[in-house]
């Protein structure tokens, strides 16, 4: 059977069951189309090349997606690790604010104990002044883990942030 290349135009010479050949001229890959009324050839590096763009803004949308996720999964999680402040609102935990509130208790500890024993109040309220600098130095153990934590969530969110806006740059450059 013979065919005309849609690549460069010269004739091909095929049998009838072959159905993908190569031109000999101009070196295209070529689909033998089978109608009902005529046989042709088909360019395939073309559809290749649509199909291996399309993959790619399939694997841009992916990782969008991923990245979004990734987001909304931190915005859940730091919103979880929040902490209150005098005025109402809420604030991402820090050591120094751990630090602050740890010294203010324990201060306030000490300073009950140093006034309750010296004007020779019962044995049980110097205690109380214990339980505040024992309070204090919960409050300063848990707030720097917390505000560790924290710090090293929003670390791992923004490698990863970084790392799938690279994949995506690199998809789209293709």
């Amino acid at each position: 059977m013979k065919l005309c290349c849609q690549g460069c135009g010269a004739d091909l010479q095929v049998s009838e069951e072959i159905r993908f050949v190569t031109c000999n001229y101009c070196q295209s890959k070529l689909e033998i189309v089978r109608d009902a009324s005529v046989t042709h050839t088909r360019v395939l590096e073309k559809l290749e090349r649509t199909t291996e763009r399309i993959a790619g803004n399939l694997k841009v949308i992916e990782l969008q997606n991923d990245l979004e996720r990734l987001d909304r999964e931190w915005e859940a999680a730091s919103q979880g690790m929040m902490v209150r402040t005098r005025d109402g609102g809420v604030s991402a935990p820090s050591v120094a604010g751990a630090v602050i509130a740890a010294v203010m208790a324990i201060g306030f500890g000490c300073f009950f104990v140093t006034i309750t024993l010296s004007q020779g109040a019962p044995s049980l309220f110097p205690l109380f002044g214990l339980l505040f600098v024992g309070v204090g130095f919960f409050a300063l153990m848990r707030g720097t883990s917390q505000a560790n934590a924290y710090r090293d969530l929003r670390r791992r969110h923004e490698a990863n942030r970084q790392r799938l806006l690279a994949l995506i740059d690199r998809e789209r450059g293709r």
